[in-house]
């Protein structure tokens, strides 16, 4: 990525990636949405928009199963924002010494979490889960409990240390280990379903995005996901839209007495995924942001672990 520092060649060689797709001259590229393990642009020219997607440090091979599925959601009307082939039927390209995805662009914004957002959230997670899983997709969940235990191997050696959070991590991995051992229900999981991966014009849902960590897991995955994402005011668990999230989402599939009872544990894996994700920030790079980051996260489950519920 360092050749975007330099702004000159940045655009000459984004002009060439864009010829590849008779996409037409370029008058503007904006720094937008960013992941973990992707960088994001619009790409403006005489035809039209685009979003770029840089993928930083990933393999072809381990791009390819979002691709596939993507073209599967299509066929399925699955809100979300599809990759263009280049004039060679291509979707895959390379960008100085990354791979990149042009995607259609979807003119909107990260929503307000509020009952309507978090209802039509609801009501396309169950669409996706409730797809039939094609017999060619067998991407398993890689943020599992073993990445946890994979995580929790750094802390020894680790050159940024927080013994406090290190030791809650372990005990929170523990803990959950016998929830998420009980076999549930599978269908096809989004596996991120935040705000920040969805774009909506007012609350009206336009597109889910970023599908890179899409599996087949547990459908209670799923919801533990979304429910951290669409679920929270400030931090704090909204009872009004845990409620409109559930009976948006059993409107069309209704989860067991098994599923209702572990619900609160994979609440509780939802937020642990994450936090695992900032552990490796903190451990790594020092990150304060991620660090401050797994820390509200942190609150958020030891908050679960003393609450209630009866689905």
């Amino acid at each position: 990525m360092d050749y975007f520092n330099d702004k000159t060649k940045a655009m000459h060689d984004i002009q060439l990636l864009m010829d590849k797709y008779n996409s037409g001259k370029i008058i503007n590229v904006s720094r937008t949405i960013g992941g973990y393990t992707n960088i994001n642009f619009k790409v403006s020219t005489d035809k039209n928009d685009y979003h770029l997607k840089i993928h930083l440090n990933k393999k072809v091979e381990d791009i390819v199963p979002e691709i596939k599925i993507l073209e599967y959601l299509k066929t399925k009307d699955i809100p979300s924002t599809y990759p263009i082939p280049d004039r060679e039927s291509e979707f895959i390209n390379a960008l100085g010494n990354d791979n990149v995805v042009i995607y259609e662009f979807i003119d909107g914004h990260h929503p307000e979490v509020n009952i309507e957002t978090t209802k039509q959230i609801a009501k396309v997670a169950a669409a996706l889960n409730l797809l039939e899983v094609p017999t060619s997709f067998t991407q398993k969940n890689w943020v599992d409990i073993d990445f946890c235990k994979t995580v929790i191997k750094k802390f020894p050696g680790a050159v940024y240390t927080q013994p406090d959070i290190f030791e809650y991590f372990i005990e929170q991995t523990n803990y959950l280990e016998k929830f998420l051992s009980v076999k549930l229900p599978r269908g096809l999981v989004h596996g991120d379903l935040f705000p920040d991966n969805t774009m909506f014009k007012g609350d009206k849902l336009l597109s889910i995005l970023d599908f890179e960590v899409i599996c087949v897991e547990s459908i209670l995955h799923e919801l533990g996901t979304a429910i951290n994402g669409f679920c929270y005011i400030d931090n704090k668990l909204s009872e009004e839209l845990l409620n409109v999230f559930l009976n948006e989402y059993q409107k069309y599939y209704k989860l067991n007495e098994t599923e209702k009872e572990l619900l609160p544990a994979y609440m509780q894996w939802g937020a642990h995924c994450m936090i695992a994700w900032h552990i490796v920030g903190v451990i790594e790079n020092n990150d304060t942001k991620k660090f401050k980051r797994a820390q509200k996260l942190i609150e958020r489950v030891k908050e679960l672990r003393k609450m209630t519920f009866r689905f």
